[in-house]
């Protein structure tokens, strides 16, 4: 998924998506609408470009700003991706809304599942995807939303590099899968900007079952934490951290299994380099502003994959650290742009994206 670095609006992604900002401006418009070039840069995609349509608007003034996204996006490495997105904001915010349509034509690498698999077992998967994704969550009291969830994800016309077989049960819907599961959801935010935040928690813990029932082919519950902190150390000095843990229990099918790497968890590591059932990361950032629109970051790391919860060991985490640069592209929503390189163990990566990591 690339909405993390498609859409300033729609922030984080999903699970783990962020709540706008308020505009406590006057003269807001009500309603906007604003087309936008992207591109960037990553290692699994290479150069990517397209468009991006936004549009922005209020249910009351008492509302922060809802936003429909449209985005098309082709890659370097022939990759494509169709991504309408929702975040919407009843009158006084008393329901959240947010959801997601995505269609891609995406091949990628695929190693293997589990924290042991080797770079010589390395092949080019092709596949597409259709994602529907939505959440209705209800305000508890300010900042609080709980609610209930929802995830169809279908994917098909899947095709290897190679025909060499895998071991029994290590490449579950290598064929193609359907999986729709129902759940629940609950998200705190008290961070006082989204897009780069100076201080305030973020919490996302979400459940999701995925049962013959509702259609699905195979039978997995997905648990979801993602834990994030920002302290201001001085003035122009903030320290971020985040821990996020992917759990799995049942007959996961591969694309739907955690992962680890990519511009956002455990940097430095191709996305999907490692693979199981269950994702465990820990990451850290300390962002300095140095002059003008212009800052620095450095950051470490540590993650791993797992078959199972008692699976994780201390000594079998996987590092990673680096640095980047950061400029301020809007210094009404503190948006950065964000160039990031990254060394893990045996690899490395490049990065340059809209938005923060975390």
């Amino acid at each position: 998924m690339l909405s993390v670095i498609l859409s300033p609006y729609w922030a984080s992604g999903l699970p783990g998506s962020t709540l706008p900002k308020r505009d406590t401006s006057q003269h807001s418009h009500r309603f906007q609408f604003i087309p936008l070039p992207v591109a960037f840069y990553q290692p699994e995609t290479r150069i990517a470009y397209g468009a991006l349509g936004v549009c922005l608007f209020r249910t009351d003034s008492s509302a922060r700003t809802s936003n429909v996204d449209f985005a098309v996006i082709h890659t370097q490495n022939r990759q494509t991706v169709i991504e309408p997105t929702y975040t919407i904001f009843t009158k006084r915010e008393k329901y959240l809304i947010r959801g997601m349509l995505l269609y891609t034509q995406f091949p990628e690498f695929y190693y293997g599942i589990g924290r042991e698999s080797q770079d010589n077992q390395k092949e080019l998967v092709s596949y597409k995807s259709l994602r529907v994704y939505n959440r209705f969550l209800r305000q508890v009291k300010r900042g609080w939303f709980v609610g209930v969830q929802q995830q169809y994800f279908k994917t098909f016309d899947i095709s290897r590099s190679s025909d060499r077989p895998f071991p029994a049960q290590t490449l579950i819907g290598e064929l193609g899968s359907t999986v729709n599961g129902l759940g629940v959801a609950s998200v705190v935010d008290t961070r006082d900007n989204i897009y780069t935040p100076v201080r305030g928690w973020y919490a996302d813990v979400s459940f999701m079952n995925y049962s013959q029932l509702l259609g699905s082919e195979y039978h997995f519950t997905n648990y979801l934490l993602d834990l994030r902190h920002y302290w201001a150390l001085t003035s122009r000095t903030v320290l971020a951290g985040q821990a996020y843990l992917n759990v799995n229990v049942g007959e996961v099918p591969f694309k739907q299994a955690a992962t680890l790497g990519g511009a956002s968890l455990l940097r430095g590591y191709y996305n999907g380099r490692y693979r199981d059932n269950d994702a465990l990361v820990l990451q850290a950032e300390v962002r300095q502003r140095i002059v003008g629109r212009l800052g620095g970051v450095v950051f470490a790391g540590v993650g791993d994959v797992a078959h199972r919860l008692n699976e994780f060991g201390i000594g079998d985490l996987k590092p990673t650290g680096g640095a980047g640069l950061r400029y301020l592209i809007s210094r009404r929503e503190h948006l950065n742009l964000r160039v990031d390189a990254a060394f893990g163990r045996h690899t490395k990566g490049f990065y340059v994206n809209i938005s923060e990591a975390f």
